[in-house]
């Protein structure tokens, strides 16, 4: 994956320091096999883990061991997993916007092929129903003359 360069044709033609898709249908998947997920909470911000935490902090408060006033530990201990799970869900967020960007993209380009494919096909058509005539003719003027 990383490191060795693929020596056969892939999607994509390189250009200068761009990339550009190559146009061609037949190379890419009807499906990507992705379904959207809901965001994964963070493991420290799940009750089971916080509430033991939280007991334990207010058994020493009612117990005396602890000031009233280290209001902080307990904004620490609320507030701590929050800070922590930020850049988790900041790459969540960054997988889902990527994969409905591609998904866009493909979209676009899908509708693109089978725009060209059906006038592909629209032309084989009217080309085949030239020669059809034209065989008719010929047909005809062999049997009347």
């Amino acid at each position: 994956m990383f490191g060795r360069k693929k020596q056969e044709q892939g999607l994509f033609n390189t250009m200068d320091d761009s990339r550009v898709m190559v146009h061609d249908f037949t190379r890419r998947y009807l499906y990507e096999s992705y379904r959207s997920v809901d965001y994964r909470v963070f493991h420290k911000l799940c009750e089971e883990e916080m509430k033991p935490k939280l007991d334990q902090h207010l058994e020493a408060l009612i117990a005396g061991e602890v000031d009233d006033a280290n209001g902080d530990m307990l904004d620490n201990i609320i507030f701590g997993p929050y800070r922590e799970s930020v850049p988790e869900l900041g790459v969540q967020r960054l997988n889902h916007k990527d994969m409905n960007r591609r998904l866009a993209a493909r979209r676009t380009a899908d509708r693109e092929d089978f725009v060209r494919l059906g006038f592909e096909r629209q032309e084989e058509l009217a080309r085949l129903e030239e020669e059809y005539k034209e065989t008719c003719n010929k047909i005809m003027a062999a049997e009347e003359g």
